[in-house]
């Protein structure tokens, strides 16, 4: 006889199994890690020491030299270019001859006046021989009134003559002296700007261009913001300028001459113009240049380098390095720039250490190490 398990024991035998088989793939939970979270790197930066000095003011704005006059040379009067007697690019002399005209014609003028000359002096002689013989001859009764009369207009029509050829002659020996054409001021000559043989057109055609560099001048623009402090210092006496070429040993010494009435107000500066003595001819008219003038000095103020100066919307700031190197925003009142170095009005003390290098990449708090270099460089 076979026998049949009950359903309950069947049951519970499953419900065994299936414990048994939970148990084998159940794992203990292994213990979680610990991990160290290392403190943020320090930045390398560069830094200066807030000291107290005097900080001179100085505006820079880069210019132009151009000449103080230029002069375009023409001729005098019509004719051909015979010969040209200076060196293009050279210096040359208020009154030296540049270009001779060809003074055929003019020599020939002259000689035609002084012909006219000497017949009418010949014709005014016998007239004037005449005139006293008349005279004597009306005394003695042997003619009338008015054939002295007609003696006396035929001499002083003479006379006329003469002095109308003493002026032919004059304008004759003026043109010929116009066939040599001379330099009207000092300067720097350009080149001929007509050849050996070309035709000149009286007053109209130019020759050659002179332009006047010594002394030269700079033109350039000042911002507007430094306006009244030009205005100022201009009041005071005269304001130093100096002007170099980049990329050269050029550096030249002068004097702020000149301030415009206008501002621009497109680009929110005003024309200002330096003079230059320039007796080497350093400088040459259309080259560019950097100018700096200098407005007076700021005595005793709180001064960092420029480049520690930063920007934001509530104005200038500075980092600070604090005691636990670590760095602090402190915005500052910028009180004037010169020679490289910020006026601070407020906000920074004497000996405090500002960041100048490595700015970008700080934060309020950020930790931070000197390089040795740039800390010993201040």
């Amino acid at each position: 006889m076979k026998l049949k398990w009950p359903p309950l024991v069947a049951g519970i035998a499953a419900a065994a199994a299936l414990a048994a088989f939970v148990h084998s793939r159940t794992v203990a939970p292994a213990a979680l890690p610990v991990v160290d979270v290392a403190p943020a790197a320090a930045v390398a930066i560069s830094v200066a020491t807030a000291e107290r000095r005097d900080l001179p003011i100085v505006v820079k704005a880069s210019g132009r030299a151009e000449a103080k006059a230029s002069v375009t040379v023409k001729s005098r009067l019509d004719g051909q270019v015979a010969a040209i007697l200076f060196t293009e690019g050279s210096a040359v002399h208020k009154g030296q001859v540049l270009l001779r005209m060809d003074s055929a014609p003019a020599q020939a003028q002259l000689r035609q006046s002084s012909a006219l000359l000497a017949r009418d002096r010949a014709q005014l002689e016998k007239l004037q021989a005449d005139r006293a013989r008349n005279s004597e001859l009306f005394q003695q009764g042997f003619i009338s009134k008015s054939g002295l009369g007609q003696t006396e207009a035929d001499f002083h029509s003479a006379e006329a003559t003469l002095k109308a050829d003493q002026a032919s002659i004059d304008s004759a020996q003026l043109q010929l002296g116009f066939t040599n054409v001379v330099a009207p001021v000092d300067g720097v000559a350009g080149a001929a700007l007509l050849p050996v043989g070309g035709a000149a057109k009286a007053n109209d055609t130019a020759l050659v261009v002179i332009n006047q560099v010594t002394p030269i001048r700079v033109a350039f623009a000042i911002a507007e913001v430094e306006l009244e402090r030009v205005k100022a210092a201009m009041a005071a006496g005269p304001v130093e300028a100096i002007a170099s070429v980049p990329g050269s040993s050029t550096v030249v010494t002068g004097r702020l001459e000149f301030l415009d009435n206008t501002v621009d107000a497109g680009t929110g500066t005003i024309m200002a113009r330096a003079s230059f003595a320039n007796a080497d001819r350093k400088l040459t008219p259309g080259q560019y240049t950097e100018v700096k003038i200098t407005l007076g000095s700021r005595p005793g103020g709180v001064v960092v380098p420029v480049t520690a100066l930063e920007s934001s919307a509530d104005g200038p700031f500075v980092f600070v390095v604090r005691a636990d190197s670590t760095v602090e925003i402190r915005p500052v009142k910028n009180d004037g720039q010169g020679e490289g170095f910020a006026s601070v009005a407020s906000g920074l003390a004497v000996g405090e250490r500002v960041v100048t290098e490595g700015q970008s990449r700080l934060r309020a708090g950020t930790p931070v190490r000197i390089a040795p270099a740039a800390s010993a460089a201040h």
